[in-house]
């Protein structure tokens, strides 16, 4: 070889590598591209002019201009030129919508570039901490520059409630901090920065989600209020940013600059794209649940809310107790069952035996079965910031990875809830059970008060008490209400509860996953349950007959323990609604000559009509024979059909799936506005009764009791024409927020536990297989079957590789794929006994 030769051999062998290695750079999706990440430093610098941080450099008018590249160009070249050209074209969408200038996007995108590439360098900013003191502050002030002051100065709060954690809203903030190879950009330029990079959370946010873009705009509805601003233009700066801001920015989903972002970063220009470089950039995780941060949930409590919070708790105002009708409860025995991890806890339970003895007459004694509600109106009163604070979630949210309270846990779980060996506000139900379980109206009482619970309880020590006969003897409450809620759930089936419409429901599987330290990833469990008000839980006492041979080797049983606090919650739901009907109601504001408040209660009913056998004689036919040939969870999943939406209403009326007249939900005023709306109106009630009352005497009102106490101005009480309801209770305000965290919690849970089956699937050498039964036909054409996982506790769709299906078949099924985030999983048949199991025995269908 001459030496001619060599230098030109060597020369062009690297010349062909570097043009393979940029060719696959821009061509290849970046979150699969290990050469970009493995060459990313050098790729930027042998080619500065290409990358992000030189595209100003780039003629754009002249890739404007180019219909097409020069078919002679070189491969990567031309996938640049595309991929650049795309980026013009998203700038030019961007101005038609935008405020800025061509050179103002393009600089605010260098600078954000510039800023992102060094986050994803090995070298990320450090957390800082967002408390920082004020010495720390003006020690930094004094050593960096003030528009790099200013840039970081400007991210911060900006990035509330994008992130899933206060670590990753500050890494977000901390992208912004002083960095020596990027020079201090003038303040517009930062402002657009910040905005795009939102807009690019918000994109990353949008992954797994389907439908079309009239489906997904609904998801997002109970984001909108009436009176918000039409959207802003495309890079508008708000100077005051706060959660309305925060909750139009999800509810609008402004991905355009976003968009342009990846472009710049030459990224895959997707959901996927934009949440892989999050996670890159180390300001989201892998498992970032990305349902919640869309949903418009707030992720944390502010400082200023945990502030109201403190400031609350030191809050000695108690009209109840100022106008005498706040009741001592605290010599009743008061027990507290919940789960062991429960912290808010909001009910208790006692019983009162009442003398017999009537003029004279010689009776048995009898019960009085009083329902403690922690009184959170106490707390959080009608106009008051901490109850802000709670309207802004409308309902606490119970995720696999963590809970999200309604209020401050400083409130939730300590001057709210009713812990043990403490005097506790409440609002107590007391309520006697004729012989058949249905209520005596004329025993209901209903007042605030002040208890003393002496036993928190869990459901596991209450089973073993009832097991081993100290609920019977020395806490013989326990087994009193035992029997109260078993002649309950009896009197609620005779009625045509869904208890005894479908005394086998189908379970559920509640997973639950806890970051491990030392593995760093997340151990995730799961457990099977039916629900606390299935029908074969001691249904009427019968535990033969059909409530024998149930087959389901994963489902735990519900507990006497459940039982009890089912039916006694339930109980409290009808006589508040027949308590109401029995109050004399008063709109007039005179009575004898006395000047009166108004005094009406208006309380949320939830209604549900009835099944329409008779119009649907086939179905019901079908769904009979399932039953009478045992196959319990096919009838299970075939009765659905029949059950009719729910509706509320200030109108009482009867409640099907109950088997009630009537039924509000009050019990959990800690975890959902709704109940506590109606402690606020029956507290209201009792209260200008108790005013009207001293009103009829010729007392005076106490002066510490507000007009927001009361719903009316108390200055214009002798102006009778005037006396105006000041603060209307709207039930129907903050539902969306509550209908909106089921989907959440049930994304959440799909996530986590298909992640339990991916890491099934990870350790496996062989098949993943679960046992499964046929539900029903969900599509013909497609031998489309739900079917039930009992190893799971999940309801799926499967599409049957043999053909017809039979409704009870037990199958066995292989994990076929899944992805966890795009919620998908699919199933196909087992190699184990061909993938259908055998039904030797004589065990039911499920």
């Amino acid at each position: 070889m001459t030496m001619k030769q060599f230098s030109i051999k060597t020369m062009i062998r690297p010349i062909n590598l570097l043009a393979a290695i940029l060719f696959l750079s821009c061509i290849l999706p970046n979150e699969n591209n290990f050469i970009f990440h493995h060459v990313n430093g050098f790729s930027q610098f042998v080619i500065s002019p290409l990358s992000c941080t030189q595209s100003r450099s780039v003629d754009r008018t002249r890739l404007r201009s180019v219909e097409s590249p020069d078919p002679l160009m070189n491969p990567w070249r031309r996938s640049y030129w595309a991929l650049h050209s795309q980026a013009a074209a998203d700038s030019d969408s961007i101005l038609k919508g935008s405020k800025l200038t061509e050179q103002e996007i393009d600089e605010s995108m260098d600078y954000l570039a510039k800023l992102i590439n060094f986050q994803l360098g090995p070298v990320k900013n450090p957390i800082v901490d967002i408390t920082a003191t004020n010495a720390e502050n003006e020690q930094a002030s004094t050593t960096n520059n003030d528009e790099d002051l200013t840039a970081y100065q400007l991210a911060k709060g900006r990035f509330v409630d994008l992130a899933t954690t206060l670590q990753g809203e500050q890494s977000l903030e901390n992208i912004f901090l002083p960095q020596q190879s990027t020079p201090p950009p003038d303040i517009h330029i930062v402002q657009n920065a910040i905005t795009s990079l939102q807009s690019l959370l918000i994109y990353g946010m949008q992954i797994g989600v389907k439908g079309s873009e009239e489906m997904q705009k609904k998801t997002v509805r109970h984001l909108f209020r009436a009176g918000d601003p039409p959207q802003e233009d495309v890079g508008t700066w708000i100077p005051h940013w706060n959660s309305d801001s925060i909750r139009r920015l999800k509810l609008y989903r402004d991905t355009r600059l976003g968009t342009y972002v990846l472009s710049k970063l030459l990224r895959k220009r997707s959901a996927q794209g934009a949440f892989d470089l999050l996670v890159d950039m180390g300001v989201w995780r892998k498992y970032e649940d990305t349902a919640l941060l869309r949903s418009g949930f707030p992720t944390r409590f502010l400082e200023s809310e945990t502030i109201v919070a403190k400031d609350a708790e030191m809050s000695t105002h108690d009209p109840d107790g100022i106008l005498g009708i706040r009741r001592d409860l605290r010599h009743h025995k008061i027990y507290t069952i919940d789960s062991a991890s429960t912290a808010d806890i909001d009910d208790g339970i006692s019983v009162e035996v009442l003398d017999g003895d009537n003029d004279g007459e010689n009776k048995p004694s009898r019960n009085r079965y009083w329902i403690h509600i922690a009184d959170v109106d106490r707390w959080a009163p009608r106009g008051s910031e901490l109850l802000k604070v709670a309207e802004r979630r409308g309902t606490s949210l119970y995720l696999p990875t963590m809970t999200l309270c309604m209020f401050p846990e400083i409130m939730s779980s300590g001057a709210m809830s009713l812990q043990s060996m403490e005097d506790k506000c409440a609002l107590s139900l007391g309520v006697e059970l004729n012989s058949d379980g249905s209520i005596d109206p004329s025993s209901i009482i209903m007042t605030p008060s002040l208890i003393h619970v002496d036993y928190r309880l869990t459901y596991d020590q209450v089973d073993e008490m009832l097991d081993e006969g100290v609920g019977y003897t020395e806490e013989w409450q326990i087994g009193a209400m035992l029997g109260a809620a078993t002649k309950r759930r009896a009197h609620r089936v005779g009625r045509g509860s869904t208890e005894g419409m479908v005394p086998f429901p189908i379970p559920n599987g509640m997973v639950s996953a806890t970051y491990n330290d030392e593995t760093k990833e997340h151990d995730v469990t799961l457990k099977i349950e039916t629900t606390h008000n299935s029908g074969a839980n001691m249904t009427a006492g019968d535990k033969g007959g059909i409530f024998e041979e149930h087959y389901d080797p994963y489902c735990s049983t519900v507990s006497s323990s459940q039982l009890i606090v089912t039916e006694m919650m339930i109980l409290a739901g009808e006589a508040i609604g027949k308590w109401q009907k029995l109050q004399a109601m008063q709109s007039d504001t005179s009575l004898d000559g006395c000047t009166q408040l108004p005094n009406l209660l208006e309380l949320p009913f939830r209604r549900q009509p009835g099944p329409e056998f008779k119009s649907r004689q086939r179905e019901s036919s079908q769904m009979d024979f399932l039953f009478s040939m045992n196959k319990r969870y096919p009838h299970a999943w075939y009765a659905r059909r029949f059950f009719n939406k729910v509706t509320v209403s200030e109108e009482p009326g009867p409640h099907f799936g109950m088997g009630l007249d009537c039924y509000v939900q009050w019990s959990s005023p800690i975890r959902r506005i709704t109940d506590l709306k109606v402690h606020a109106a029956v507290k209201r009630y009792l209260r200008r009764k108790r005013v009207n009352e001293m009103l009829q005497k010729g007392l005076p009102i106490p002066s510490e009791v507000s007009s927001m106490d009361l719903g009316y101005d108390v200055s214009k009480i002798q102006q009778t024409e005037n006396m105006d309801d000041i603060d209307p209770i709207d039930y129907r305000a903050g539902l969306g927020m509550i209908f909106a965290a089921r989907p959440v919690q049930s994304s959440s849970s799909n996530y986590w536990l298909f992640e339990y089956i991916r890491q099934l699937v990870d350790k496996s050498d062989g098949e993943v297989m679960f046992e499964s039964i046929v539900l029903g036909c969900v599509n013909q054409d497609r031998f489309q079957y739900a079917i039930y996982v009992y190893e799971l506790g999940l309801e799926y769709r499967y599409l049957s590789e043999t053909g017809k299906l039979e409704e009870g078949k037990r199958l066995w099924l292989k994990v076929s794929s899944v992805n966890p985030k795009m919620e998908l999983l699919s199933f196909s048949l087992a190699s184990r006994s061909g993938g259908i199991h055998a039904q030797q025995s004589s065990a039911p269908a499920a």
